[in-house]
């Protein structure tokens, strides 16, 4: 019977040192290139969102530089409002100097003579902001009723001091004037006067 003998040593079992400086050298350059790796890539992702935020400042800079443009037209196209009410003025005056003009083409022709010198006292007494909207003329002790607007109260009494002043009018006494806001820009009036003993039949 064969009986193999192995007659050498076992091969003694090598044991590595991880603790040892190559070791720890690779692993240190291991663990500093997969940082640099990781660092790179953050970099270049905070790179990114950077030029994206820039690109919205940008557009955000462009959008406020056109609202500003288009305030600016804006503020040029919006009327100045001292031509709005000048406009509404001239309106104003327009309108009475037509009532008066259609008062003076309709009136009776035995009359026509007295109620134009009349129609001109009206229109050489009224001051600017003042605008006569209707009158009343009785005969025998001259009783005359007015009405009519005006956008500054202290021009009313003006122009009914001028009218007293006119010739067709003399001895003119108002006796009683009222005042009513109509709204922000205009009142509204109504005055009554009295020439005693004078008739314009």
């Amino acid at each position: 019977m064969k009986q193999r003998i192995n007659l050498l040593p076992p091969r003694p079992k090598i044991e590595r040192d991880y603790l040892r400086f190559n070791y720890v050298i690779w692993t240190f350059t291991g663990v500093l290139l997969l940082c640099s790796v990781i660092s790179a890539w953050i970099w270049r992702d905070v790179h990114q969102t950077d030029e994206q935020l820039q690109g919205y400042v940008i557009q955000l800079q462009q959008q406020q530089q056109a609202l500003k443009k288009l305030e600016v037209l804006q503020s040029q196209r919006k009327p100045d409002p001292a031509l709005e009410d000048y406009r509404d003025q001239l309106q104003q005056t327009v309108l009475s100097k037509q009532r008066l003009s259609g008062l003076l083409e309709t009136v009776q022709p035995e009359h026509q003579q007295g109620f134009s010198q009349g129609l001109l006292a009206f229109s050489n007494s009224t001051p600017d902001k003042v605008w006569l909207t209707a009158f009343k003329m009785t005969s025998g002790s001259l009783i005359l009723d007015l009405a009519g607007e005006s956008a500054d109260t202290s021009q009313i009494p003006v122009f009914l001091r001028q009218l007293a002043q006119q010739s067709f009018f003399n001895k003119m006494h108002f006796a009683e004037l009222k005042t009513e806001k109509k709204d922000d820009k205009a009142y509204l009036f109504n005055a009554h006067g009295v020439i005693a003993g004078k008739t314009h039949d």
